[in-house]
């Protein structure tokens, strides 16, 4: 019997009494038991049941993008991997304040898509959603990123990731498996999108639909990454044309970085330093790349990484050796896999937004 079947064996007793005390966790919520609040303006979350790399914080940047057109909209997030505590709103923070390390990489990078936008980082959704509020009394609509087991705050509508290659059926709460919670919980869901589709893929619906047991009142949708071209984000790289790059070096930082690479051209890159999900660079990492692959090297090969992993680094504890490095990023944003798709669930979640009724969110 192969190793890793039978460590999760092992582990499937404590994956199932992991996923029952959180399926009694949501029950208690979701009948009362357990105090619950909700905001008085619009409140979508885009969450998961899978710990990370479904791809929420571009989702959750395409859903600001939509509605901020018609609606005032404020964004607001856990702050995953931040040195912060507490409540930190980006917009009532001085702009030599506004990095990572506060506010975290993915809302970080939000801002900078959005930097209009109201941001805000609160472990506790309520406090957060009432403190930004407070701030910007004229939000119309608040988005949410990662809070589909924050119980305690109930937003309107829920939009719930799941990875093609990782769906979340029939996969197992943790330890054994990677969710969150017993995969049955997705039917509270309103919208369940399916993330990170490959090229070319063929998508039957139905069989999605019977596979991922999608209820007949959820909207199923299928999206993919498109990546765009080369930006250049330090001085050694803008005197560099990303066309005759002939060799990278790629630096990831995140969850899943395999279909980056895909992307980049497997001939093209050298080495690729993978490190998990929101790792914190440090200086003798960034060193060690440096001595190995710049140093005297020409300008055909370059350092690539994502824009996520560019927020870290960024910090100023390493800020001198990146600076010495030709680094280009790699923009993402998300793409529906047919328009047709795309502009249905455009318009479920205006829809959503104009037509959602006032509630008042209670103290507490």
């Amino acid at each position: 019997m192969p190793f890793k079947l039978i460590i999760g064996l092992l582990l499937t007793p404590f994956s199932l009494l992991f996923g029952c005390l959180a399926a009694i966790r949501r029950f208690l919520y979701r009948k009362g038991i357990l105090p619950s609040e909700e905001s008085s303006v619009t409140a979508i979350d885009i969450g998961n049941l899978a710990v990370g790399g479904t791809g929420k914080t571009p989702h959750t940047q395409y859903v600001i993008d939509l509605l901020k057109r018609d609606f005032r909209v404020a964004a607001l997030s856990r702050g995953y991997g931040r040195k912060s505590t507490g409540y930190h709103s980006i917009l009532q923070t001085e702009p030599k304040e506004r990095t990572a390390e506060m506010f975290g990489d993915e809302p970080f990078m939000t801002h900078l898509r959005h930097p209009e936008v109201p941001l805000a980082v609160d472990g506790d959704r309520c406090e957060g959603v009432r403190n930004l509020l407070d701030e910007h009394p004229d939000t119309e609509v608040i988005v949410l990123d990662d809070a589909y087991q924050h119980l305690r705050f109930r937003p309107s509508f829920h939009i719930l990731l799941t990875e093609y290659d990782r769906p979340y059926r029939p996969d197992m709460p943790m330890p054994a498996g990677k969710l969150r919670e017993f995969s049955g919980a997705a039917r509270f869901a309103d919208v369940v999108v399916v993330t990170k589709v490959p090229e070319n893929s063929p998508i039957d619906e139905s069989v999605w639909r019977y596979k991922l047991h999608v209820k007949p009142y959820q909207h199923l949708f299928f999206t993919r990454f498109r990546y765009k071209a080369l930006v250049p984000v330090t001085e050694k790289a803008r005197k560099i044309d990303p066309n005759a790059v002939r060799e990278m070096v790629v630096l990831t930082g995140i969850a899943h970085p395999q279909p980056l690479i895909d992307h980049l051209g497997k001939e093209k890159v050298v080495k690729h330093y993978a490190f998990p999900d929101h790792h914190t660079f440090t200086g003798k990492e960034m060193q060690s790349i440096y001595n190995q692959h710049f140093d005297n090297i020409g300008e055909e090969r370059v350092l690539v990484t994502t824009e996520k992993d560019w927020m870290r680094l960024q910090s100023e504890h390493i800020r001198n050796i990146v600076s010495l490095l030709p680094v280009f990023v790699v923009p993402v944003e998300v793409e529906f896999f047919t328009e047709t798709q795309r502009d249905t669930f455009n318009q479920i979640v205006i829809d959503h937004v104009r037509g959602k009724e006032t509630k008042n969110c209670a103290d507490g």
